[in-house]
């Protein structure tokens, strides 16, 4: 226990998942999204939701861009910072044809600096294993999917898993902690100077 007293930290993430974008436009009648956030074994939630699922959207004037804006607002507690919070968002199509189908999961780490971040992360859905798996896709419309989405956040099971890049999700996120600094750790973003 430190000297001071405190043991535990707080962090607090906000923003929202902007859009999804696809290069070569958007066919299916409507995208929805679901998010889940996942953590280390010391970490617990305090507030906020730690899923989620969005509003059916449509492109806009843009044909390959889906908005989103959905809302992300949690605090969280922890003890160190080993298994820092990741989100994994699945994004989904209906359809008049296939019904309920897959477009693609993305990971984005919460950020672990203080202060606004934009990232843009890449969708990736499975692959068939076999020739025929990926006809039957291709004709159907429906991809192989993950039974748990978690399992990318973790690293071990997913490096035999092949995949395809179809598509990114924008992420806008900022972070404030509490007692970082006080338990030893510097989470203050790297200032660079322009020295001419």
């Amino acid at each position: 226990m430190k000297e001071n007293g405190i043991t535990k930290f707080l962090v607090s993430f906000s923003g929202q998942i902007e859009y999804v974008s696809f290069p070569a436009g958007v066919f299916d009648e409507q995208l929805y999204m679901q998010y889940e956030v996942v953590w280390g074994p010391d970490w617990d939630p305090v507030s906020g939701l730690t899923n989620g699922t969005s509003q059916m959207a449509c492109p806009g004037s843009d044909p390959e861009k889906v908005v989103f804006n959905m809302p992300i607002e949690m605090v969280f507690s922890s003890t160190n910072v080993f298994g820092w919070p990741q989100l994994v968002i699945t994004v989904r199509a209906q359809n008049a044809i296939g019904g309920d189908s897959l477009h693609g999961f993305a990971l984005v780490l919460m950020p672990p600096t203080a202060g606004a971040r934009v990232t843009t992360a890449p969708l990736m859905r499975p692959r068939a294993a076999s020739v025929l798996g990926e006809w039957l896709s291709w004709l159907t419309g429906r991809h192989p999917e993950l039974s748990d989405p978690k399992m990318l956040a973790g690293g071990k099971e997913n490096y035999l898993l092949r995949t395809e890049s179809y598509g990114s999700v924008s992420v806008t996120l900022s972070m404030v902690s509490k007692d970082m600094r006080k338990l030893g750790y510097d989470n203050q973003p790297v200032c660079t100077t322009n020295d001419s």
